[in-house]
């Protein structure tokens, strides 16, 4: 018995094996939400639902969600710690890879539980591929007759994505004909694909630049629960969009700076939220080269690109209607959201949105072009990412009308792997915060008739952004505080 316990006592106390009951634990709590909600029967018993209505929104279901989804949180904080400890164990980094593809195959079977979104994209592919019509111009709700019709929420909208992405939806689609579980299957199958690209971009990333961070950083991106959940969980394709990013942050770090912008728009092309990272991601490059190669990398890297977007537009050449009317479209969750609603009870729906999106535009161009500012300061790629991801971050808080929870996994798939701490505290908060917006959810229901808007839009606001925002400023303080000390110390030696 003695010579058991000493066994156990030394096999937990390897950081291999504590890594791997983290993992495996962790796995159960992904495993209980895949078999409460198990995509064909849901989609076969009620196709559009998600896990508050199709529970009556019980406090029960609620419970099993916060226990699987807060288990994992807490778990992923244990990981890192332990990893934290072991930054040049390499035999860690295979763990923590293996068990991000493990999560996101076990949550493909899973429904989308909190967006329907991926019926969307389902659909938005079948307009291309089965009527042969430009899903970016022409709505769902043109082809009255068609059976997915039913399963689509926002069938009056055209596509507010990009044509890259309704090009890659094209295979799947293509092979899953009429059959709609497949097509959810192939659908979600192609971001647990780009999830897994991610986390093997961002160990590449990190095996360049910064091995000490490796292991710690990759585990930060591929464990986090809010990223399973939204991407391999729900299917949503920003993570499609963040993988093209990411591989610009490669080409970046590798000094291949004419296939940065190529890349970067590349992103672009499939949600256009990333067309906010080019002017930083081309001023450091301009910066990084000689002088006398600036105009020759210039004039290369835009031949790339307009060939790729000429490529890929022309057969899509259309103005975005779907985001126009997406961008009207106000959020319970967002903060701009806050200033609309108080307005217009005031002076009324149109005046309130005039001035909302113009307040909020200025503002996000005002700070915009103040972090922009000081990029000839910016001298590498951890600073170029830490304010980018900024950038993100800021414009989620101040510009976006129609915020929601999985809109956090782009700035956490920008900046959560980079040796930055007070990025990683802000964005790990913001992975709790933006995972119990769903719990809030529950709450606005249940006191549905008793509250107005305004007071459901303040509590999602106070529970999604208020945490990371106290972390941030405490953080920010306690780090420039350090600074100075630095800076004192340093003034002081001889």
């Amino acid at each position: 018995m003695k010579r058991l316990s000493s066994y156990l006592h030394r096999w937990l106390g390897n950081p291999l094996a504590q890594l791997v009951l983290i993992g495996s634990l962790t796995w159960l709590a992904y495993l209980d939400l895949t078999l409460t909600y198990p995509l064909k029967p849901l989609v076969e018993k009620y196709p559009l639902t998600d896990f508050g209505r199709a529970n009556n929104w019980s406090q029960l279901s609620l419970a099993d969600f916060l226990l699987a989804i807060l288990g994992a949180f807490g778990l992923y904080l244990i990981a890192w710690w332990i990893l934290a400890r072991h930054p040049r164990d390499r035999r860690l980094l295979l763990v923590v890879v293996a068990f991000a593809i493990l999560f996101g195959v076990t949550l493909l079977a899973m429904y989308p539980i909190s967006a329907t979104d991926i019926f969307e994209y389902v659909f938005h592919s079948r307009i291309l591929v089965h009527y042969g019509q430009n899903p970016l111009a022409v709505p769902p709700m043109a082809f009255r007759g068609d059976p997915f019709l039913k399963t689509v929420n926002w069938a009056r909208h055209p596509s507010p994505y990009g044509p890259l992405w309704v090009l890659l939806t094209v295979p799947g689609s293509l092979v899953a004909g009429d059959d709609l579980i497949l097509n959810l299957v192939l659908m979600k199958g192609l971001s647990v694909l780009f999830f897994a690209g991610c986390v093997l971009m961002i160990a590449a990333i990190l095996r360049h630049k910064n091995r000490e961070q490796q292991v710690v950083g990759t585990l930060l991106f591929a464990w986090n629960p809010l990223v399973l959940f939204e991407a391999p969980g729900n299917g949503h394709n920003g993570i499609i969009m963040m993988l093209f990013a990411l591989m610009a942050v490669y080409f970046l770090v590798r000094r291949q700076w004419l296939w940065v912008i190529p890349a970067l728009v590349a992103s672009v092309m499939v949600k256009y939220i990333t067309a906010i990272l080019l002017a930083p991601f081309l001023i450091y490059c301009w910066l990084q080269n000689d002088r006398t190669a600036r105009g020759r990398f210039l004039v290369k890297t835009g031949v790339i690109t307009a060939v790729f977007v000429g490529t890929i537009i022309l057969p899509f050449l259309q103005v975005p209607q779907g985001l126009l009317e997406e961008a009207n479209f106000y959020s319970a969750l967002a903060i701009p959201s806050l200033a609309y609603n108080f307005l217009k009870g005031l002076h009324g729906d149109v005046i309130a949105k005039i001035v909302t999106i113009g307040v909020c535009v200025v503002s996000y161009l005002i700070v915009y072009a103040l972090s922009v500012r000081g990029m000839t300061r910016v001298d590498r790629p951890r600073q170029l990412i830490a304010l980018c991801t900024w950038l993100v971050v800021a414009y989620l808080g101040i510009a976006c009308m129609h915020f929601q929870p999985w809109f956090a996994i782009w700035p956490i798939a920008l900046g959560i792997w980079v040796d930055h701490p007070l990025v990683r505290r802000v964005l790990v908060v913001f992975t709790l915060s933006a995972l119990l917006s769903y719990a809030a959810n529950f709450v606005w229901i249940w006191n549905y008739k008793a509250w107005q808007i305004l007071h459901v839009n303040a509590m999602f606001v106070a529970v999604v952004f208020a945490p990371p925002l106290m972390v941030g400023l405490a953080s920010h303080t306690k780090l420039a505080q350090w600074l100075r000390a630095r800076a004192r110390v340093a003034a002081a030696q001889p």
